[in-house]
C-alpha cells in the first residue's frame, strides 16, 4: 500500500482532529479513510435529514472490507454520522456575524479544494461538468446539482462506465481509491458546499457594499487561500 504523501498526512491528521478520530485508527487504509472522511466533513451542507442519512450511508458503505465492522474507524465514523443526521439548524447566515460568516466561508473553501484535490469528478467527470454548466445556465449551484444527480443515478449508460472503469482500473486494491458509491456521494456533498459557498459569498458582497464588511475581511473571502489548519466544525460556529 501506498504511503500517503506529507500534504495528505496534514489534511488527514486535520480531519481527525476535528472529527474526533484517532489517527492511528486510520492505518489499515489510511488512503480509504481519507477518502471518506474528507466526504462526511461536507455532508453538514446537506440541509435535508433523509438526504444526510442516505449520502452517510453511502459514502461509509465503502468501508465494508477494508477496515472491520468493529474497529475504532467504523464505529467513530458511525457516531459521527449520527451526530451530523441530527444537525442544529445552521443555514440561518443572516442572523450570524460577519466574523462567523468568513469562518465558515473559509472551511468550506478549505474542505472543497480537499475534495478537488483527492478526485470528485475524476471518474464522473462528463456528469459533473454538465452539472456545473446546468447550473451556470440557470444562474444556480442547485441547479447543476439536481442536473449532475439526475446523470449519475439514472439508469443510463454513465453509471455503468463509472462502475466500468472503477471496476478495472481505481479499484481499492490497486489504488485505495473509494467505490462507485462514493463517487456519487461525494458529488452530493461537493455541489452542496458549493451552494452553502455562494451563499456565504453573496451575504458578505451586501454587507461590503452596506459598509459592514472591511476590506481585510472582504479580502479573507474574495482571495481565498487553502490551508488543512482552517477545517473547522463550521456547523458549530
Amino acid at each position: 500500500m501506498a504511503e500517503l504523501s506529507e500534504a495528505d498526512q496534514a489534511r488527514l491528521a486535520a480531519y481527525c482532529d476535528i472529527l474526533g478520530v484517532p489517527m492511528s485508527s486510520t492505518e489499515p487504509n489510511p488512503q480509504l479513510a481519507l477518502q471518506v472522511l474528507a466526504r462526511m466533513y461536507l455532508v453538514p451542507t446537506i440541509e435535508s435529514h433523509a438526504d444526510r442519512n442516505r449520502t452517510l450511508n453511502e459514502i461509509r458503505g465503502n468501508l465494508a472490507g477494508h477496515f472491520d465492522k468493529w474497529s475504532i474507524f467504523v464505529g467513530r465514523t458511525a457516531m459521527i454520522s449520527a451526530q451530523m443526521q441530527e444537525l442544529p439548524h445552521w443555514f440561518q447566515h443572516q442572523n450570524a456575524s460577519t466574523e462567523v460568516l468568513i469562518k465558515r466561508y473559509k472551511s468550506l473553501s478549505t474542505g472543497i479544494f480537499i475534495l478537488q484535490f483527492l478526485g470528485i469528478g475524476a471518474t464522473a467527470g462528463s456528469a459533473v461538468a454538465a452539472g456545473i454548466a446546468q447550473g451556470s445556465k440557470e444562474g444556480s449551484v442547485k441547479a447543476g446539482a439536481k442536473r449532475m444527480g439526475q446523470r449519475l443515478a439514472g439508469q443510463g449508460p454513465l453509471l455503468e462506465e463509472i462502475q466500468r472503469r472503477i471496476g478495472s482500473r481505481l479499484t481499492p486494491a490497486k489504488t485505495n481509491i473509494v467505490g462507485a458509491v462514493v463517487v456519487v456521494g461525494g458529488a452530493t456533498v461537493y455541489f452542496n458546499a458549493l451552494e452553502q459557498q455562494e451563499e456565504l459569498r453573496l451575504i458578505i458582497m451586501q454587507r461590503f457594499q452596506e459598509g459592514e464588511v472591511t476590506d481585510d475581511q472582504f479580502r479573507e473571502v474574495f482571495g481565498d487561500r487553502i490551508d488543512p489548519a482552517m477545517l473547522k466544525k463550521y456547523w458549530e460556529l
